[in-house]
């Protein structure tokens, strides 16, 4: 499995790095006024069939059809699936275990914890997600940056035992808690025997894309490194030097790809390698020397001599080993110009609807199909369009006001202060925590959105991160920090780790519903900035459009071959009606290059929004006297899962 983009365990900085662009605003609003910038932030036929139509499979793993090519380091060959698997074949039915009680708490325990273990295996991971990794059990003895690859047969012979452990509980003797996190582990296990079924699956993606690739990020992350005592240094300047190992590994990924026909297009590995060519640029000039400088100088009990030692290794590692191995990096990247692939996205290579509708999956925690998914997108942009056209032809739409409208009460403490006490009406009561305000480094903020959250430290409700970028604030910058903060990431984060006593429901990666949620807070906070509900309406439209079309031409790309003109006519379809503008490729080619380049970017924003408002809204119409307080505890004490499962979950409670 290809630990980087298909890995198990979430990445919590995967979407810090991104280019403004990639804030998922691409629509400008009406009249080529306002245009807010926020974080975050395929000739294939969709062969899917409707699950119900489908035999449930006695194996979850579907019978594999081998390819003859060579495969490094793995099993000797390729093998890809010879079909778009259904969600029964993945996840078949099976009758209940006879594990009950204690024992069945136990054992779903101990499974979680092997999970963990397996998972967390890097010195990054562990020191980002915990301040005391040992009490998980989690013992990380090199200080490396992790693997690139893992044997798939391996890591698919673990997801198997552990599933053969869970599936001799009887899942219905279990409480609340403890059901709700069964079912999300045996989801994901499921997920993962299919996708390490096939070793085609590692390759259909880049690792260094241009925009969220890990060189993208690489400086941040060693930013927020703790640097407290000697030894968290000596580790540091350890994490700089294998620099050199790491990166080396990766670039030997992407010339594996192409020797095995999965080559990118000549502008992706032109701009990976410009991406290093700015790394390179910061050489002699990099905030590291002095952010590192600063740590050290912290460190108490340590000599003058001891800290200028450190500082001097650091420095000298910096420049003799990073810096020239991204050098190293740019060089290998230009080399991969001219391998023949033709930038179009996944369709140009064979199995990928099989690939895209798995990583669908897992993006958007759904069990829908790629055509559900589509169908639901196009359902909702009619929806939002014909009210956004409504809206803006009524009589008693306040123009001037729209024009000048401001959402945000100052700074990012003034605007969280605002948004806690005004959620506190509609949200529930959050467990004490703290956060702390970090600005982005001057070499970062050209390239880094307004504000980010990072959930730091999960065994510690006082270390949450804010990351502010205060070039990039807005106007609208209130509405990002209900994104960031108040009731968007900061809020589910912390009220997930209070309300359960397992840890892996908010360490492994449920992206579509943080970020479908994080979308739906910002819109839902609008009302707290504005009292003008035709005004708020008109921004809060713009503000979904963004997510919508951006995902619906994510999977018009990578399922249907669509090129970006062809995106550039769907967005005209969709907002000329409106706007009267008309939308040319070379207007959305940086959207274009960013899908291309990383399949399933969108969807998890926009499928994870519109999944998370129809299971609201379902709850609203099952439950026409339930305040909007009691439906958003019941969907947040569903806790991250898949939107089915939160569904179900969030349905017992409102029925009492």
């Amino acid at each position: 499995m290809k630990k980087f983009s298909v890995k198990f365990i979430a990445l919590l900085l995967s979407v810090l790095m991104l280019m403004s662009m990639t804030s998922c605003r691409i629509v400008k609003a009406i009249f080529g006024t306002k245009e807010t910038e926020r974080t975050e932030s395929t000739e294939k036929t969709e062969r899917t069939k409707d699950t119900s139509e489908t035999e449930t499979s006695s194996d979850p793993t579907p019978d594999t059809t081998d390819d003859t090519t060579s495969n490094p380091g793995q099993s000797g060959q390729l093998n890809y699936p010879d079909h778009v698997a259904t969600v029964a074949e993945v996840h078949p039915s099976r009758p209940q275990g006879n594990v009950t009680g204690a024992d069945a708490v136990k054992l779903l325990n101990e499974v979680e914890k092997e999970i963990i273990n397996h998972s967390v295996t890097s010195y990054i991971d562990a020191t980002i997600l915990y301040e005391h990794p040992e009490n998980y059990g989690i013992e990380v003895k090199d200080v490396t940056w992790g693997q690139v690859n893992s044997d798939d047969a391996v890591d698919n012979a673990f997801f198997t035992q552990q599933l053969d452990k869970l599936y001799t509980i009887d899942s219905s003797s279990l409480d609340k808690d403890d059901k709700i996190a069964y079912d999300k582990i045996v989801w994901d296990l499921e997920e993962n025997k299919y996708l390490t079924t096939y070793n085609a699956f590692d390759y259909y993606e880049s690792i260094l894309n241009p925009l969220t690739g890990p060189q993208c990020e690489v400086t941040f992350i060693f930013d927020v490194i703790p640097v407290t005592t000697k030894e968290e240094a000596e580790n540091y300047i350890l994490l700089v030097k294998d620099i050199d190992r790491y990166y080396d590994e990766i670039c030997e990924f992407e010339e594996d790809r192409v020797k095995y026909g999965f080559a990118s297009g000549d502008d992706t590995y032109n701009a990976i390698a410009e991406s290093f060519d700015n790394l390179v640029k910061m050489k002699d000039t990099c905030f590291l020397y002095d952010s590192f400088k600063t740590k050290v100088n912290n460190i108490q009990g340590l000599s003058d001599a001891e800290k200028n030692d450190l500082i001097a290794r650091h420095d000298d590692a910096m420049k003799n080993v990073m810096f020239p191995e991204f050098e190293e990096c740019a060089q290998r990247m230009r080399k991969l110009v001219g391998s023949g692939g033709k930038g179009i996205g996944l369709t140009e290579f064979s199995g990928s609807d099989a690939y895209y509708s798995i990583m669908c999956r897992k993006l958007t925690n759904s069990a829908k199909t790629v055509e559900e998914l589509k169908n639901d997108l196009d359902s909702t942009v009619d929806s939002v369009t014909a009210t956004l056209s409504a809206t803006m032809s009524s009589p008693s739409f306040n123009y001037a006001s729209y024009m000048i409208h401001a959402y945000s009460k100052g700074d990012l403490d003034q605007n969280l202060a605002y948004l806690k006490d005004k959620v506190s009406a509609d949200f529930p009561v959050l467990h004490d925590h703290s956060y702390q305000k970090i600005e982005v480094p001057k070499d970062l903020e050209e390239n880094f959105s307004p504000a980010a959250y990072l959930g730091y430290h999960l065994d510690n409700y006082d270390s949450n991160q804010i990351i502010v970028n205060k070039k990039k604030s807005d106007t609208d910058f209130g509405v990002t920090c209900s994104h960031e903060g108040y009731p968007g990431h900061m809020f589910q984060s912390v009220y997930t780790r209070a309300n359960t006593n397992h840890p892996y429901l908010y360490l492994f990666d449920s992206i579509g519903y943080a970020e479908g949620w994080a979308v739906y807070a910002e819109t839902y906070s609008m009302k707290y900035f504005d009292s003008d509900e035709k005004v708020r309406t008109v921004v809060k439209i713009f503000d979904e459009l963004n997510v919508l079309l951006m995902a619906r031409c994510d999977i018009g790309i990578h399922t249907e071959g669509w090129t970006c003109q062809d995106c550039a006519d769907y967005f005209t379809k969709a907002l000329k009606p409106v706007t009267g503008a008309t939308y040319t490729a070379s207007m959305l080619k940086d959207m274009y290059d960013l899908l291309v380049s990383d399949p399933g970017y969108a969807v998890k924003y926009g499928c994870g929004f519109v999944n998370t408002g129809l299971v609201i809204q379902s709850a609203h119409d099952q439950f026409p006297n339930a305040t909007d307080l009691e439906i958003h505890t019941a969907y947040l004490n569903a806790m991250p899962g898949t939107f089915e499962q939160i569904k179900e979950n969030m349905f017992e409670e409102l029925k009492g």
